[in-house]
């Protein structure tokens, strides 16, 4: 490849994706947790449990803008309360209780933010600390409503991100610019001096655009999202590819 990116001191990094992937999907989890509460959602197909969470997304997002939530809102098992119950009711189920969908949202939340559902990919571990070494500091801001420190403390890493940022709220989640500037300005670092890696463009890249970063796309989760990507972003396939870009610093 040759290509070097000159005068960036900061790599900030999505995670989901992008560094990390899933052992199950999204559909497979809430199956499996709403079965070990005797709910069986086996009859219903992926697209229709997807038409459902696109449902209470839908409710959350109109309920964040007119309550005017902050940007950490949704860690708590109870916020999602209202929208789970949309969602079982867009499936039909309308005579669950609060306490049996809430004990759901807390199974749920337990899986994806202190289980093993997330993990770092090796190769991504690899090129982290090879970046370290190569003097590039470094950060997350993720698209998420639960805090990711756990994930990325049982990976070793906590010690090599000086920040990690996340929203899941509309207005301050990607395509929002809004984590990316609040880490560059925690770093102290002009936000022209750092690039963002991402793995889709109308999230990842447009962030980067909007505070203008470097955009870099990853496409080994979404190889559709390449052709996307506009002049200006480095399209790249694997965490490992970063290490033909960034050079060393020493």
């Amino acid at each position: 490849m040759g290509l070097i990116i000159m005068n960036l001191d900061v790599i900030l990094f999505d995670l989901h994706h992008t560094l990390t992937a899933v052992k199950e999907d999204v559909p497979s989890v809430v199956r499996r947790i709403c079965m070990a509460n005797d709910i069986d959602l086996s009859i219903y197909s992926d697209e229709q449990l997807e038409s459902a969470f696109i449902a209470a997304d839908t409710a959350m997002k109109k309920f964040q803008l007119e309550n005017n939530v902050d940007s950490l809102w949704g860690g708590k098992a109870e916020d999602w309360l209202p929208f789970d119950r949309v969602m079982f009711e867009h499936l039909g189920l309308t005579a669950l209780s609060d306490e049996i969908i809430l004990k759901i949202e807390e199974e749920f939340k337990y899986e994806v933010r202190d289980g093993d559902y997330e993990f770092f990919r090796s190769d991504s571990l690899e090129t982290i600390n090879e970046l370290r070494s190569r003097g590039y500091r470094m950060g997350i801001c993720t698209r998420r409503h639960d805090n990711p420190h756990s994930l990325i403390e049982r990976s070793g890493l906590l010690d090599l991100f000086e920040t990690v940022q996340w929203s899941g709220v509309i207005g301050y989640a990607k395509p929002s610019p809004y984590t990316l500037l609040v880490a560059a300005k925690e770093m102290g670092i002009n936000p022209q001096k750092c690039a963002y890696v991402g793995n889709y463009v109308n999230a990842d890249v447009e962030a980067a655009i909007r505070c203008e970063m470097k955009s870099i796309l990853l496409t080994w989760a979404n190889p559709n999202e390449g052709p996307k990507a506009p002049n200006e972003t480095i399209v790249l396939e694997t965490p490992l590819d970063l290490l033909q870009v960034f050079s060393s610093r020493s």
